[in-house]
């Protein structure tokens, strides 16, 4: 739940957070306050005296902050906040640096101040004689994504609601995704604090905006921001508050030195405040070292580092995992000559005055540790050797707390040259600070983040780095608790969150596609749900594979009903829950299937719980992703478990905000559903895919056509990309496109699914090439000779089994139907005469030969035994037509030759057909041969086309071509209904509702002519009975009036002029 202030619309356009006054006991503000990353020690070093607070009760804040404080329940001081509050405290000219991993407090560090800081300026404004004059913010931040400044305006909006007595005035405004009037007149009225990414502020910049009331600046967590647009921004704001420079805050998880030449420019007195050990042992001079060797060879590099780094001369500080590696490695540095000093866990007062007194003065000893020892206060050693790594990482940086008094503070390098002995001495050890870690096969798991920090800092052997690299997608596959991809990765190829906990490698089990998921072509959707501009959730209806026709996707009806049915079902609880495992999720309206993601870790499995964290998708419902307990997962039944899921994501390439950020505002989601909603029904969404996931479909555009029946056709509204470029709300980034194909490209050779090995025919068997079936009278005939030797063999077993229940003598069989005998031997004729060329030729060239043979119109054909047809024969006919049973019998065609999809209907004078091209604007040709015969076809390969016999009279063909659809309209002969047998032609679909049309029109005719003929007395009133054995009417007309009674009779009267004339 965000937080806002209370002068800010309610309405869900507005530009800036919603309000509420009244803050719940607990939200996640308090999280950096409880995180593990909120460490007991930091290291301040400022060019001026430091005198950090001891308790909240030395801090001074208006009463009403501490009163939101104490909401929040901000009661505890941490150790960056007791340094920087009273720093900054002190107003202009006072700056900072704030080295801290994320949820350590950083944020906390300066946002009370900056409240502070803004409510006295607005008490200055009010105090004045003269009118008020304030424009522009007060404070201004700058984050990293929108997200973030959605959490630091929550906490704004906390401790300044009640500095407000204007209505002019906004204490806390967001900048907007599009150019708004009511967003510049809010920043003319004044502004308490305003937030914004650095795109957005190089907008703001761009459109001459004027910052004269800027006192306060905070570039929040600048590791996550584009470095070319943090250093534009950051030259930007220094010429627009050239006559009064602001306190400048710079939050970051790594210490840099240009951001402390950023911060020297806008402040004298600077502070450099590091929450993390480790950053500051980097920053104060220590050099970290990695060597990777055998467990047997570490005792020998040991000592080798001994004699170059002497302990007499250089304090040492020996960190081991356990007991046991201590008393080991004592045994043998004593053996070598070395004094050691070895702090077990069961130590006792002796050995703790001991290595008292080698803290302040003794040199010689070697003091060997683990890290079970936090009551050692050591801080000034200057050789920290890593024997074994810690558990954790948040360990291993705590061990260099022990370099802490020895590392150089840049403010006061002057004070290093000093011609004193004393002076070259200290110089030298600060320049000799070493941290060495020693990594072997059993605890290398630790390289790949350990090398990603040395990265940032120094040069790393690429070796090291290939090794972490193939440690990293090792542990990536291995991982059973695999998360979803990272949200970032997915929308620009790359995620710059060192602390991300999502997944940031492709796995196999992303690249299995199901069968209704397409890898390519064109789709038609249906639209679910918007999560962003550029993300949506979707149902695919149709696929257009490259080069094919429209085919509609499987529909999942019995899924549907399966997950109705399931609703009234009393499902038993999922435990335990293991990632990837479809379950079945109770939510308020019922339950519903998803898919598991992360599991927290489950101590005791045999314990059934129902509190354990569990991070799941949706798969029906849409594909929001959430978390979840335990308590809420059943177990799904098996038959809905291997069920493909009902909806997809879909994702533009490429598309990102129009200012340049890496995250979207809600409101511009909203914006485009808005847009999509008003598209008028009926209507479908279509994109073209360019790659394809398990779970995602990642296309070029997104277009909006929608059904215009005044054209009679489908009608594009809008593609989403130039709608959203026109709004000036998004652009396409080429970058973007090309991090986010190298990412989804990356490893698929290597992650590929094996699949089975097809079965290979026996070689004595010729292979056809069939495309389509057979059209015309040919694949009538051939329909009709299969029909009937069905039918012959049914015949024949029913004949053997009543011979056997009736123990008789067997009677001949019935002789096979000559139809059926001349279709046996005319595909042993055809199979003999291919076997015969494929031995001459290769059978790469029976195919073409094949098609020549059939195309050939002058070849002479053997004469057939012209046999009478029988009685028998004539009456399987008339069934098979009455019946319509049809057999496919493929035929080969060119590859170049495709069939487009037709749809047929007629009314009295015309014939019309509307023919469905793969794409727009498309060449054709179209002509009407001998008055009868239809023809069409494309001019560009692949070659759509077709001919179609009518055997019926036409005058005149005219055409023409909306979008993908060509119309033809042929003009009939004789202006009456003619019969339309394209029943053969599976690429012909008939316009069932103009067909359904014009015969009602027709009923409606004969209606009122025999009711004419009654009314003139031509025909005698009509009886019109219902037969009692069944519910047909005895009458042709099949009145379906309900309140007859089947035992009485009705006679239909004759209806007078005016009746007849209102039909």
């Amino acid at each position: 739940m965000f937080l806002s202030d209370s002068n800010n619309n309610s309405d869900a356009d507005s530009l800036y957070n919603e309000v509420h006054e009244t803050l719940p006991p607990l939200t996640y503000h308090e999280l950096p306050l409880l995180a593990a990353n909120c460490s007991e020690y930091a290291v301040a070093h400022s060019n001026g005296n430091l005198q950090p607070a001891r308790n909240m009760n030395e801090v001074c804040f208006l009463p009403h902050i501490q009163e939101s404080m104490r909401r929040l329940r901000l009661v505890q001081l941490l150790r960056l906040q007791s340094y920087a509050w009273p720093h900054l405290g002190q107003g202009a000219g006072y700056g900072a640096v704030i080295v801290s991993a994320p949820k350590s407090g950083r944020t906390l560090s300066y946002v009370p101040p900056l409240c502070q800081l803004v409510c006295s300026e607005l008490q200055v404004q009010r105090c004045r004689q003269h009118r008020w004059n304030l424009h522009g913010p007060i404070a201004l931040v700058l984050g990293a994504d929108l997200t973030r400044l959605r959490q630091i305006g929550a906490l704004c909006n906390a401790m300044l609601r009640k500095g407000r007595n204007e209505e002019w005035l906004t204490l806390v405004l967001t900048v907007s995704s599009a150019r708004s009037v009511e967003f510049f007149q809010r920043l003319l009225n004044g502004v308490g604090c305003l937030l914004a990414t650095p795109a957005q502020f190089l907008w703001l910049c761009e459109n001459n905006i004027t910052l004269p009331s800027l006192r306060f600046v905070a570039y929040d967590d600048v590791d996550l921001m584009p470095g070319e647009q943090l250093q534009q921004a950051h030259k930007q704001l220094l010429g627009l508050v050239k006559q009064q420079a602001p306190q400048l805050v710079i939050t970051t998880q790594s210490y840099k030195p240009q951001l402390l030449r950023m911060l020297h420019e806008f402040n004298a007195h600077r502070l450099l405040l590091f929450g993390d050990v480790l950053e500051a042992a980097i920053y104060g001079g220590a050099r970290m070292r990695i060597d990777l060797l055998k467990r047997e060879d570490k005792q020998q590099k040991l000592l080798h580092l001994l004699e170059q780094r002497p302990p007499h001369l250089l304090r040492t500080v020996i960190n081991c995992q356990t007991d046991a590696d201590i008393c080991e490695l004592v045994e043998m540095l004593e053996a070598h000559g070395y004094r050691c000093l070895p702090y077990y866990q069961t130590a006792d007062l002796t050995v703790r005055e001991h290595v008292h007194r080698w803290m302040q003065q003794t040199r010689g000893e070697l003091l060997l540790r683990t890290d079970h020892c936090p009551e050692l206060d050591i801080r000034h050693a200057h050789t920290l050797l890593h024997y074994s790594m810690s558990d954790t990482w948040s360990k291993f940086k705590f061990r260099h707390l022990t370099l802490a008094d020895n590392l150089r503070n840049c403010f006061k390098d002057s004070q290093l040259e000093v011609k004193s002995k004393q002076g070259a001495e200290r110089h030298l050890e600060q320049e000799s600070l070493l941290s060495l870690v020693f990594l072997d096969e059993s605890n290398n798991n630790q390289l790949p983040r350990l090398v990603n920090f040395l990265q940032m800092h120094q040069a790393v052997d690429e070796r090291v780095v290939q090794l972490a690299r193939q440690i990293r997608d090792e542990q990536e596959r291995s991982k059973c608790n695999e998360p979803a991809l990272c949200d970032l990765l997915l929308s620009l190829g790359d995620c710059k969150d060192r602390q991300c906990e999502q997944r940031h490698q492709l796995v196999p089990w992303d690249r299995q596609l199901c069968a209704q998921t397409p890898a390519s072509g064109d789709v038609k959707l249906q639209l679910i749900r918007v999560y962003s501009p550029a993300h949506y959730c979707v149902r695919v209806l149709e696929h257009l594979p490259p080069g094919g026709n429209w085919q509609p996707v499987p529909h999942q009806a019995t899924l549907e009903l399966q997950l109705q049915l399931l609703q009234s079902q009393e499902c038993v609880r999922h435990w335990p829950p293991v990632a990837k495992e479809i379950c079945v999720y109770r939510n308020t309206n019922g339950y519903e299937r998803v898919r598991i993601l992360r599991v927290a870790p489950i101590t005791q499995v045999n314990l059934s719980r129902t509190d354990i964290a569990v991070e799941v998708q949706a798969m029906d419902v849409d594909t929001r992703q959430f978390k979840t307990t335990s308590g809420k997962l059943y177990i799904c039944p098996e038959q809905l478990r291997d069920k493909p899921a009902l909806t997809i994501d879909l994702r533009i390439l490429g598309l990102v905000p129009f200012t340049g950020e890496r995250s979207w505002h809600a409101a511009d989601g909203q914006q485009c559903g808005k847009w999509l909603d008003a598209v008028p029904q009926p209507n479908f969404l279509q994109a073209s895919i360019v790659v394809s996931l398990m779970h995602t479909l990642f296309v070029q555009d997104l277009a909006a056509t929608s059904y215009a029946p005044s054209l009679k056709m489908h009608v594009r509204r809008f593609t989403m990309c130039a709608q959203l470029k026109r709004e000036q709300l998004a652009k396409k980034c080429e970058l973007a496109i090309a991090r986010l194909m190298e990412f989804l490209e990356r490893d698929k050779d290597s992650q590929a699914v094996v699949e089975p090995e097809p079965v290979h025919p026996p070689s004595n068997v010729v292979k056809l090439d069939t495309m389509e079936p057979l059209t015309g009278r040919c694949g009538y005939f051939v329909k009709m000779a299969m029909q009937l030797g069905k039918e012959n063999r049914l015949r024949q077993e029913r004949q053997l089994l009543k011979q056997e229940s009736t123990e008789t003598k067997p009677a001949k069989p019935e002789s096979v139907d000559s139809v059926e005998a001349l279709y046996s031997c005319l595909m042993n004729c055809t199979l003999l005469e291919l076997t015969e060329e494929q031995q001459k030729q290769p059978q790469s060239d029976v195919p073409q030969t094949l098609l020549n043979q059939i195309m050939l119109t002058d070849m002479e054909l053997p004469e057939l035994d012209q046999r009478p047809v029988t009685a028998a024969v004539q009456d399987k006919l008339e069934k098979v037509m009455t019946h319509g049973e049809t057999h496919d019998i493929q035929y080969q065609m060119p590859a170049n030759i495709r069939r487009p999809k037709v749809i047929y209907y007629q009314t009295r004078c015309t014939l019309e057909l509307q023919i469905i091209l793969p794409e727009a604007e498309m060449e054709y040709e179209a002509v009407l041969q001998n008055g009868s015969c239809i023809a069409f076809w494309t001019i560009a390969e692949p070659v759509y086309q077709f001919t179609l016999n009518t055997h019926c009279p036409y005058q005149q063909l005219s055409h023409h071509m909306q979008g993908r659809t060509v119309y033809l309209s042929i003009l009939k002969t004789l202006a009456v209904i003619y019969p339309l047998d394209f029943g053969f032609y599976r690429f012909m679909h008939a316009h069932h509702e103009k067909l359904h049309l014009l015969e009602e029109a027709r009923r409606a005719r004969i209606a009122n002519f025999e009711a004419h003929l009654l009314h003139k007395g031509y025909i005698k009133g009509r009886v019109i009975k219902r037969v009692n054995s069944s519910d047909e009417l005895s009458s042709g007309d099949q009145d379906e009036d309900q309140s007859y009674d089947p035992r009485q009779e009705h006679v239909e009267r004759a209806r007078g002029n005016n009746e007849l004339n209102s039909d």
